[in-house]
């Protein structure tokens, strides 16, 4: 089983950081709270496959990245660790271009860039058939509208993370 990962919005980095390590957890505080918001999307790490996400929306031609198969996400900056690594669950904060990125993704572009992006190799690994583009929507979408919901109260997107 690979890394699980959550992605949520949050006041602050020491509220982001209290509700996951608090008894009710995560989850619980987005049910209970209204200024947090938790999705579930337990197979997109914040690094590799929601770079290659963002740099779809942002980056150069998705066209061209596709013809060549190289999609490259050295200009997208990391995420912040605001845990200790060695827990048994971290916590970081996205890049407001991340956040930013998503949030002004149109329904067009989400669409355009869907195929390619969940047939990258981080996707495929393991399969023998490509994914649709209506596989990954729903997640796309959701991470969009977080993105969305945080910045329109000025909160930043944070991602838990159980190894």
């Amino acid at each position: 089983m690979g890394v699980l990962c959550d992605y949520f919005r949050a006041p602050d980095r020491e509220t982001a950081v209290a509700v996951v390590l608090s008894e009710s957890g995560l989850f619980d505080a987005a049910k209970s709270r209204p200024d947090i918001e938790a999705i579930d999307l337990k197979g997109i790490d914040p690094v590799v496959m929601l770079g290659k996400l963002v740099t779809l929306l942002s980056g150069p031609s998705y066209e061209e990245m596709a013809m060549t198969g190289d999609i490259q996400i050295d200009h997208i900056p990391g995420p912040e660790l605001l845990t200790r690594e060695d827990g048994d669950v971290c916590v970081i904060e996205l890049d407001v271009l991340v956040r930013d990125t998503l949030a002004d993704a149109t329904d067009a572009a989400l669409s355009d860039v869907a195929f390619i992006w969940v047939n990258t190799g981080e996707f495929l690994d393991g399969r023998d058939t490509w994914f649709e583009a209506d596989e990954a929507r729903p997640a796309m979408d959701e991470l969009a509208a977080l993105a969305r919901r945080a910045r329109i109260v000025g909160q930043m997107l944070y991602c838990m993370i159980c190894p």
